[in-house]
């Protein structure tokens, strides 16, 4: 008899743990998941060469259900203060982080250390030492490979050599660096001569423009980033349209600038990397990281494509230069 109720008990205490757990399930599935918190980190975050990117990032973070916290920055001096700015947001508990580093050495054990139970992705550009985080952006390499490219075409359909100035950009980013490379190793094998190299910031950038142009002339100029195109178009501008096409402007860029002074044959080629996806599959690869902590978050390689005036607007270049957010 004794034996009977003691069953009896426990088939009554296993029915109210199966319907006690109906119920939370039932009450459970009409709440919303907490969204998860990624911060955003470029240099300079209102740039408009952010523009397609941020969208790519908004799509994603809607798409993940993510709490998108895309941080105000103005261009860093130094390392230093982009490193605060994450600092800052790590301790504000966010949850994730997809940054653009300015520099390839910046101390990675101090941001292990602090970021430990942090998601974190790179984009654009990798650190030293190369592989510690995940990394979304173009093959660097085939970017000044492809513009090179672009060179040796109009060298083969002119006469004599040509004497080229590089607009480097920021040489403390592997991006840049890789970039130059590729540059390097196509113009190797053509008739060219490099009369200067400049990197630096803008400001000091256009100074440097104007006096090494002036005193060594090129007949290409070729700017390895958004930024450096915007400003070597500037100068170009500013030497009056009469002069237009006796220095031929060679560029990367994503920018509504860009593309504009493009169409209006300022710039001869541009290549364009693919920045809307760069935005959205950082987001979505750092989003999956945090659903599934036991995942690593992989490095993703976004495409790019050259551009010039006989195919700019084409139906599928158009598609990247001005990406529509459903």
């Amino acid at each position: 008899m004794n034996r009977n109720k003691i069953y009896f008990g426990l088939l009554m205490l296993i029915l109210v743990i199966v319907i006690g757990g109906a119920v939370y399930e039932m009450l459970d599935a009409g709440k919303e998941e907490a969204p998860y918190t990624i911060s955003v980190i470029v240099e300079d975050s209102n740039n408009d060469r952010w523009i397609a990117m941020r969208q790519g990032l908004e799509q994603a973070a809607q798409d993940h259900n993510i709490n998108l916290n895309y941080v105000f920055s103005g261009e860093f001096d130094s390392v230093e203060e982009e490193m605060e700015l994450i600092f800052r947001e790590l301790r504000g508990g966010t949850e994730g982080l997809i940054i653009q580093m300015v520099s390839d050495d910046v101390g990675m054990e101090a941001l292990g250390e602090s970021a430990a139970q942090t998601a974190v992705m790179l984009i654009e550009s990798d650190v030293e030492p190369q592989g510690v985080y995940p990394v979304t952006g173009p093959d660097n390499m085939g970017i000044g490979t492809a513009l090179g490219r672009e060179i040796m075409k109009e060298i083969e359909t002119s006469d004599g050599q040509k004497k080229i100035g590089i607009l480097c950009g920021n040489q403390k980013q592997i991006a840049m660096q890789q970039r130059l490379d590729g540059i390097r190793q196509v113009l190797a094998q053509g008739s060219t001569e490099i009369m200067w190299l400049l990197e630096g910031s803008n400001e000091d950038m256009a100074r440097e423009l104007s006096a090494s142009d002036q005193e060594n002339h090129v007949d290409i100029i070729i700017a390895l980033g958004n930024d450096e195109t915007e400003l070597a178009v500037d100068y170009l501008i500013g030497k009056g349209e009469e002069g237009k096409g006796s220095c031929l402007l060679y560029g990367v860029g994503c920018s509504e600038k860009a593309v504009y002074y493009l169409d209006k044959g300022w710039i001869k080629s541009l290549v364009v990397p693919n920045e809307f996806n760069m935005g959205y599959l950082s987001m979505e690869e750092v989003a999956r990281q945090l659903k599934y902590r036991l995942s690593r978050a992989e490095s993703v390689e976004v495409d790019y494509l050259v551009v010039d005036q006989t195919n700019l607007y084409d139906e599928e270049n158009q598609k990247i230069l001005f990406p529509i957010v459903q």
